[in-house]
């Protein structure tokens, strides 16, 4: 495949997937779930074939081979969380069953990380520090970290939150385009995940706050899918 037919077929995907997070939004928003489940997947796999696509070209495999299966754990995340509004009677099953694909994700992000950065692990443990510092006070003002699942929605922020330490430390110990996308990308993980708890655990229930926990969120998994093609 050409370079200039990769980049298109990248470029179609990224616009692919906002364009299917857009018709989502609007599926959720009418509360018509069946439409917006198929409409989440269509979008999640379009940063699954980004980055399949991306690996195509990219030089270091062992990097794209954690990314890529983080990716699809994305898209087995977003499918599960999805199925806790078709059956509500297990939504709680179904949230902790899409957090644990996520978090295996994360796993694998942070492997990566660490892979591209080299040896990092105070910067890291620093940057750490911070992120889960700002996001305790954003838990503490959105009155998420007084929900039934805030022991778990903590641990899972905490590994969101080291997952994106590990990222930004990468790039500033091997500073590039890859390592600047995938910290851009991890940032926005602990952004929309942030904002999700708030969401779904706190009092602040607008739905212009979903509009922002997907944006965020699709706009993390498309800039780690594009951190591979400058690997």
């Amino acid at each position: 495949m050409s370079q200039t037919l990769v980049i298109f077929a990248a470029l179609a995907m990224t616009l692919a997937c906002f364009s299917c997070m857009r018709s989502f939004m609007a599926a959720s928003r009418a509360e018509d779930y069946g439409r917006a489940i198929w409409y989440k997947g269509a979008a999640s796999l379009c940063f699954v074939f980004l980055g399949l696509t991306a690996s195509l070209r990219c030089s270091d495999g062992a990097y794209a081979w954690k990314l890529v299966p983080g990716l699809f754990l994305g898209l087995v995340g977003d499918e599960l969380l999805a199925l806790r509004f078709l059956r509500p009677d297990r939504h709680d099953a179904w949230f902790s069953a899409g957090a644990f694909a996520f978090a295996l994700g994360h796993g694998l992000y942070t492997w990566a990380a660490f892979q591209r950065g080299g040896p990092m692990l105070d910067t890291a443990l620093l940057l750490f520090i911070l992120l889960l510092g700002l996001s305790g006070v954003y838990a503490g003002v959105k009155g998420s970290h007084r929900g039934p699942q805030r022991l778990s929605a903590a641990v899972y922020i905490a590994l969101v939150c080291f997952m994106a330490a590990s990222a930004c430390a990468a790039a500033v110990k091997a500073p590039g385009a890859s390592t600047l996308l995938m910290a851009l990308g991890a940032v926005g993980f602990v952004l929309s995940d942030n904002v999700l708890c708030a969401y779904c655990f706190g009092e602040d229930r607008r739905f212009g706050l979903n509009w922002l926990i997907h944006i965020s969120y699709y706009g993390a998994q498309l800039c780690i899918a594009w951190s591979i093609f400058f690997a």
